[in-house]
């Protein structure tokens, strides 16, 4: 898995970039299937609250996973990415496996091990 972590208009602090990985060692299971994740913090300079930007591309092999969250601190922004990014892994997970599941089954069948 190549991870790149970068700043658009800020510096990556450090407490951001162990928050990330932190947040990505909850993906180690599928670290097989993704390829490549991008991910981009913006912070904005300007007097209001609530433009801390984040954008996350994923690459798995066939698809591309894009995430895009602005929340008021770049903290609450990483949980949220995240949190989007562990479900959408986890259904693209999931489909593979019934899709391998459902071929096993349609094999015994053909087999005559299992009576449909």
């Amino acid at each position: 898995m190549d991870v790149h972590i970068r700043g658009h208009r800020t510096v990556t602090q450090p407490r951001w970039r162990d928050h990330i990985y932190e947040r990505l060692s909850k993906l180690d299971r599928f670290q097989d299937r993704i390829i490549k994740i991008d991910i981009i913090l913006t912070s904005s300079h300007h007097h209001f609250k609530g433009n801390e930007l984040i954008r996350v591309r994923v690459k798995v092999p066939g698809r591309t996973i894009a995430i895009k969250k602005r929340c008021e601190t770049m903290m609450e922004a990483i949980d949220a990415t995240f949190k989007v990014l562990e479900q959408k892994i986890h259904q693209l997970w999931k489909k593979t496996q019934d899709k391998s599941h459902h071929s096993k089954i349609a094999r015994m069948v053909k087999q005559g091990v299992l009576v449909n």
